[in-house]
């Protein structure tokens, strides 16, 4: 059993830690979302992620997913505000056209490294 400080002192190098992603993620794109960040995060966790599976596992509409899609990949946002990041892939599914799967490029794969040497190494 761990005494009350040692959880206090977890919870506060965790919590410096998720800073330190939140100021990476940041650096990236100043106007990225928390939920945002969850998706790409998921993305990660998760390659080969629907749009529709995504907005589940995110609690997030459809609509905010094809948002945070089009700022993470290369064609930007459709407003032409805001840079594109070229972060994910969202191609068609293989065997049904309808549904778009979503990967990390080698720019979000690298993006996703740095981030858990920021946390200190910690998992997904």
């Amino acid at each position: 059993t761990c005494s009350c400080q040692e959880t206090l002192n977890w919870v506060m190098d965790l919590l410096q830690a998720l800073r330190g992603g939140l100021r990476l993620f940041r650096a990236v794109s100043p106007q990225i979302r928390a939920s945002q960040i969850d998706m790409l995060l998921t993305i990660a966790m998760q390659p080969g992620i629907s749009q529709t599976e995504l907005a589940i596992e995110c609690d997030v509409t459809l609509s905010a997913v094809s948002r945070a899609v089009d700022v993470f990949s290369s064609a930007g946002r459709r407003d032409g505000k805001g840079q594109a990041l070229g972060l994910v892939t969202a191609e068609r599914a293989e065997g049904d056209d309808r549904t778009i799967v979503l990967r990390l490029t080698s720019k979000g794969t690298q993006l996703i490294d740095l981030y858990q040497q920021v946390t200190n190494g910690r998992s997904l």
